[in-house]
């Protein structure tokens, strides 16, 4: 029981029932910096990740 999180060529694997917020601060990845996708839509940060999704991360480049 797994979820996927991508990003870029790496694959990170979380436990399900966690919140998208929770499983980036896991694999020590800022909430701020990637914008995450499911099947091409955009989730948010408080969204409960269910056994077996798969979630692209897009890194966000911001400057000032």
């Amino acid at each position: 029981m797994t979820v996927k999180l991508i990003l870029r060529d790496k694959e990170f694997e979380v436990r399900p029932g966690m919140t998208l917020l929770a499983s980036l601060q896991k694999i020590s990845i800022l909430p701020e910096a990637v914008i995450a996708t499911r099947e091409g839509e955009m989730i948010l940060d408080d969204e409960i990740l269910k056994d077996g999704q798969v979630v692209k991360l897009i890194s966000v480049i911001s400057g000032g």
